[in-house]
């Protein structure tokens, strides 16, 4: 039998035979194209957005890297505010220590352990590519201690207490305080909490001192080689930079910080600021002898104390100290730095340490001095 196709069949077999070429070029060449352009294409604009992205923070990587070191500075000298751990030997030799200085009689401490309180490195990253990691890890951990008195003295001398506890160098914050006055003999009597906080690890060494090894009569039972965290020697600058009383932070105005930051150690509510592409005058004077002395300051229109002319109280231990944070310019076109006064009536010798300034043309200019100062470099 022969078989014969119309040219009509012919032409209908050809179409449908074109359109399934075509559909299958489509199915499985075109779909599959398209959808890895569309792929490559939402790639392309991701690594746009991540490249746009660097090349902002490649622009500012100078800023960012003096930024950081300035920040690592402070971060450390916040953190020797701190010590490294607890003992009950230094809290009777700091109980003692209340007594022979400020002729507070202390007839009962109460001592119980230490608290855990905070644990660094918690912290999760804002960063949308690290979101929910860890931003770094250590080992380092926040104790408290709180230590309760049962007190007698004087008025003058319960105010001197309280400025001797919030001054001293370690951290130590007044929780609690209960007070009668005894008008006959004009006595203050009652109890008061206070919280001592160290922070451990990290090769943090504590070093517990040795009581029988303290000098019989020495000025501060604390002056030994054995707890070398908790004093000062004038011609130590570890010490300087460890112990400061003032600090001083010099950086561009382009920075976070304002250009200029002057407060002393540990009380924010000293601070004060000015941010200026500029050199911004700076005057610190500081009075007094025999254990009693006032400071006051001012960074260009801002004054420490706010208000009146008299120096606020403080207690600067065995020195006297000012240490500088500073940073290196970023151009030409930076002029952020401080023209410094010191007027020094007291009779201590103020040291002063300026860290990281920049070599060519410094933030931290000495203006004029008056008394007793010393630099180290």
């Amino acid at each position: 039998m022969k078989f014969s196709i119309s040219e009509h069949d012919k032409f209908l077999l050809c179409l449908v035979g074109s359109i399934l070429i075509i559909f299958l070029s489509y199915y499985f060449g075109f779909r599959n194209y398209n959808a890895k352009v569309e792929e490559l294409n939402k790639e392309i604009t991701e690594l746009q957005t991540k490249r746009n992205d660097l090349k902002a923070k490649e622009d500012k990587a100078g800023q960012y890297a003096a930024d950081t070191k300035l920040y690592e500075l402070m971060y450390d000298a916040i953190l020797v505010g701190y010590d490294s751990g607890f003992s009950q030997k230094a809290t009777l030799l700091f109980t003692t220590e209340l007594e022979n200085e400020l002729d507070v009689w202390v007839s009962t401490v109460s001592m119980p352990d230490a608290a855990l309180i905070y644990t660094f490195g918690n912290v999760t990253s804002s960063n949308p590519s690290a979101s929910g990691s860890k931003v770094y890890s250590t080992d380092l951990k926040g104790y408290k201690k709180s230590v309760t008195y049962s007190y007698e003295c004087g008025y003058d001398t319960f105010k001197d207490l309280l400025a001797y506890i919030l001054d001293y160098d370690t951290r130590y914050t007044i929780d609690s305080v209960s007070c009668s006055f005894n008008e006959e003999e004009e006595k203050m009597s009652g109890s008061i909490t206070i919280s001592q906080y160290a922070v451990t690890g990290s090769g943090r060494e504590y070093f517990e001192p040795e009581i029988e090894i303290v000098p019989t009569g020495t000025e501060n039972i604390f002056v030994s080689s054995t707890n070398p965290n908790s004093f000062v020697e004038t011609d130590d600058v570890t010490g300087l930079m460890t112990n400061y009383d003032i600090a001083l932070s010099l950086s561009s105005e382009a920075s976070d910080l304002s250009s200029v930051v002057l407060g002393r150690r540990g009380m924010v509510s000293s601070q004060i600021s000015a941010n200026s592409n500029d050199a911004t005058d700076v005057v610190i004077t500081v009075e007094g002898e025999n254990g009693e002395y006032t400071i006051s300051y001012s960074v260009g229109d801002s004054t420490y104390p706010s208000s009146g002319t008299t120096g606020k109280s403080f207690n600067p231990g065995r020195s006297l100290d000012l240490i500088v944070f500073s940073s290196k310019r970023e151009s030409d076109k930076d002029l952020a730095g401080a023209n410094v006064t010191i007027i020094n009536y007291s009779d201590m010798t103020l040291n002063i340490k300026v860290l990281n300034d920049d070599t060519v043309n410094p933030r931290f200019n000495i203006e004029n001095t008056t008394g007793e100062v010393k630099f180290y470099k």
